[in-house]
């Protein structure tokens, strides 16, 4: 099967709708327009840091200002398969259409409304075009809601706001002088609307898109504050700090970052020492943080304020995430009282679709046995709780564990509507972490809910995952409680059915529940005068968590896992490599007595964990009829070079630490704009951190600490001797016996500890890489990807050493 790869607005609008509840349609916007400067999208400057090119000084900071479009060429696009603009963009040669037929569509002249308001679009596409002046020094970014991309003159592409939060904000590549500035929007009824702004700085906080903590009182707690950063220099900004500065409640601190993106946008973390217990439930204090960089010709500043919340509230608490430095938050709801010493039990609740996670802890009455902890899936809409969303809510999980005074064996994982069906996916995948395990409202997956077939191949096989139902196996040692309404119009009560039929075939009755309220609509709440609503906060749901709990090491055990890369581990076993990647890795164990037997389908390594088993009492483990003794420590068998559980591809893994874009400054500047453009979507989508640098400032130790991601860097300048399992050039890409031409690739490889990976295009073909953004919840791909001007060409999985195997690969 050949999958086109179409532009990233067909996935992303996918993803935008799919799981939204009644209660979770996209917000209103706030009426009028979004102020001045941006929305409150501002910069404080300090004095200067030193001075500018020799020959005059730097241009101070200013406040962005609003740049007056007075009319836009505007036209629809029937059917996204025929559009005739993006393809003229792409070679350079779009122009401002006169009114009337300009390359087969009808542009009118449009006057917009003062919150940037263009024509609402009946047909898939809406294409904005104007030519927009900047002044000398000055550089721009944009507030561009229900848009998919944003291109300033032919070249430079930036993605917009698709959910219409008008919180967002991201640079766009402008430059002195006219810019035909062309707006990319979403149809289909939306209203897109667009607001330039223009300043001389060259940093700009979005201080619309912070993610903050809330400060309990008596707390003395470590936390995180996130800030959206636009970096509006052509050139990427390198050894940056972030810093608090002192005050009279927060302790100076410096946080160190390899490099920013140019002309991108991305979270910007700062770290928040108080000084003392935090007093003054009500009130809040200030905080003021500061950027700095040898790039920059100026510190940039601006103060936020926190607020202090009563002790046993419910509260945003933040983190730094471990997937790219981030800052995500957690709402926590804690038991009524805490005794000290006490071990309570967690309660994970996964937010639906457009639902703020302090929202979702709302939604339920404080418990007297059990923390409730609601993560993000990094954005209110995120990424349908796969993917990073899946690793937004283990780590959610882990720290909550790490942080909190929980009980590990009295942990339950819930949700509603897309939270639900995270609650079918997350529990599947890592069904040990978790006694119960209560969707309610939730849907099964993309093919059951949002229509059309799933890939199948080696795309297919990348998303495997997605598959619930093949997983559902995993909860045969779990408990379940399904609940939904019977008058259901958002997630059709069908799917309740279908997962408990499937459940019943393997949980006797006493472990499986099922609540259909006959007159439950997508969201229910029978006694609204209770704290809780019921749909989420059942009463007998709840009480079968507070009964449960589970075994932290079992020594009986089945266990099925679509890859490493997704969840290698079930209680002391940790799946390290697949013998094929187009299948997937089964593990079952049985213990009688100090004899544990495992056997395996399509492992070709793994580890046990000799302590966990030790502390079973288990001497011998047999593993597919070959014995082993258990010994302290780490017990590895069978192959422990190649493909890892942390170095197996496919493309997505490499994202799935921290990872920095590394561009060649000698090569096209498509490159360098690639890489903002990929930071940018993974801040607006997934609230994310990521760097980007030149090669020629590249650190030789960066790449033992970062995943990394070169664009356009051709393999002979790759540091570090690294051995390639595809070639690429000017001349073409060879994967195994094939050698394609006028296509772009990306591909992961190892390099020591880590994992990178490269992305390459024919000369004056770099407008394809622009096809590809990683960053969804349905954008899966297998180790290497090839593609052209028609879709996928060639794609597939190396096989356990790193090689291409065409028995895993398609077009090869």
């Amino acid at each position: 099967m050949r999958v086109l790869l179409g532009s990233s607005v067909s996935l992303l609008l996918f993803a935008a709708f799919v799981g939204c509840g009644v209660e979770e349609q996209l917000s209103p916007l706030p009426s009028g327009g979004s102020g001045g400067a941006g929305g409150n999208a501002t910069v404080t400057s300090t004095t200067s840091s030193g001075a500018g090119g020799e020959d005059e000084p730097p241009v101070p900071p200013s406040e962005p200002q609003a740049i007056v479009v007075p009319t836009w060429r505007l036209a629809k696009v029937k059917n996204a398969t025929d559009d005739p603009v993006r393809p003229a963009i792409e070679a350079g040669t779009f122009a401002l259409p006169p009114e009337g037929d300009y390359l087969g569509l009808t542009w009118k002249t449009v006057t917009p409304g003062a919150a940037g308001e263009l024509e609402a679009g009946s047909f898939d596409l809406v294409y904005a075009a104007a030519v927009v002046p900047l002044g000398a020094h000055e550089k721009a970014f944009a507030r561009a809601d229900t848009v998919a991309t944003l291109y300033a003159n032919n070249a430079s592409r930036h993605p917009g706001d698709l959910y219409g939060t008008r919180a967002l904000r991201s640079p766009i590549g402008m430059d002195p002088g006219d810019n035909l500035v062309v707006v990319r929007a979403l149809g289909r009824g939306a209203t897109p609307e667009i607001e330039l702004f223009s300043t001389t700085s060259e940093v700009v906080f979005n201080t619309n898109d912070v993610t903050r903590p809330e400060l309990v009182v008596g707390s003395t707690e470590e936390q995180w504050l996130g800030v959206a950063t636009l970096v509006l220099t052509p050139g990427a900004l390198t050894s940056v700090n972030a810093e608090v500065l002192e005050s009279a409640t927060f302790e100076a601190t410096s946080v160190s970052y390899p490099s920013l993106s140019p002309r991108g946008v991305t979270q910007m973390s700062f770290r928040l020492v108080p000084k003392a217990p935090w007093a003054g439930a009500g009130t809040t204090v200030p905080v003021t943080v500061r950027l700095t960089s040898p790039d920059l010709d100026w510190p940039y500043e601006t103060t936020l304020d926190l607020s202090i919340v009563d002790a046993g509230a419910r509260f945003r608490r933040t983190r730094r995430s471990n997937v790219d430095h981030s800052t995500q938050f957690d709402a926590v709801m804690p038991p009524t009282s805490i005794t000290p010493g006490a071990g309570y039990g967690l309660i994970l609740s996964l937010h639906g679709a457009g639902v703020d996670a302090l929202g979702q802890a709302a939604s339920y009455s404080t418990k007297d046995w059990a923390y409730l902890v609601a993560p993000t899936n990094r954005r209110p809409y995120g990424f349908d709780w796969e993917e990073w969303g899946r690793l937004d809510a283990i780590e959610a999980f882990d720290h909550a564990l790490a942080t909190l005074p929980i009980d590990p064996t009295r942990t339950h994982l819930t949700g509603h509507s897309m939270g639900g069906h995270g609650t079918y996916h997350v529990g599947v995948h890592f069904a040990d972490r978790f006694g119960v395990i209560a969707p309610s409202a939730g849907w099964e997956d993309f093919a059951s809910y949002g229509g059309g077939a799933p890939a199948d191949g080696p795309i297919g096989r990348a998303r495997a995952a997605s598959n619930t139902l093949t997983y559902v196996d995993n909860v045969a040692a779990n408990s379940l409680f399904v609940i939904h309404g019977a008058k259901d119009t958002t997630v059709p009560v069908s799917h309740a059915k279908t997962m408990v039929s499937l459940f019943g075939t393997f949980l006797p009755p006493e472990r499986l529940a099922y609540y259909e309220d006959p007159n439950g609509r997508h969201w229910w709440d029978n006694d609204g005068a209770e704290d809780g609503a019921d749909c989420v906060d059942w009463e007998p749901m709840i009480a079968v968590m507070a009964a449960t709990s589970r075994e932290l090491f079992p020594g009986d055990f089945r266990f099925t896992t679509p890859a490493p890369w997704v969840n290698p581990t079930r209680s002391f076993v940790t799946l390290r490599s697949a013998e094929s990647p187009m299948e997937d890795l089964h593990v079952e164990a049985s213990t009688t007595g100090t004899v544990t037997t495992l056997t395996t389908t399509n492992v070709r390594s793994l580890v046990l964990d000799g302590d966990a088993l030790g502390g079973l009492g288990i001497t011998s483990v047999v593993v597919d009829g070959a014995p082993h003794a258990v010994v302290p420590g780490p017990l590895p068998i069978g192959p422990q070079t190649g493909k890892t559980e942390t170095q197996s591809g496919p493309l997505n893994q490499v994202y799935q630490r921290p990872f920095c874009f590394v561009y060649d400054d000698a090569g096209p500047v498509a490159y360098r704009d690639y890489a903002g453009y990929l930071t940018s979507w993974w801040s607006e989508i997934g609230n994310g951190h990521g760097c980007a640098l030149p090669l020629s400032k590249l650190p030789a130790e960066l790449g033992a600490s970062y995943d990394l991601v070169y664009l356009g860097v051709p393999p002979e300048k790759l540091p570090g001797g690294a051995v390639l399992p595809i070639q690429f050039g000017p001349a073409g890409v060879t994967a195994g016996p094939t050698t394609l031409t006028d296509v772009a690739v990306a591909f992961v490889f190892p390099a020591g500890e880590r994992l990178h990976a490269a992305y390459f295009a024919a000369p004056g073909k770099e407008y394809l890489l622009f096809r590809y953004m990683p960053f969804t919840s349905r954008s899966g791909m297998p180790d290497f990807l090839i593609w052209g001007d028609d879709g996928v060409v060639a794609d597939g999985f190396f096989d356990a050493d790193w090689a291409v195997e065409p028995a895993f690969s398609e077009g090869i």
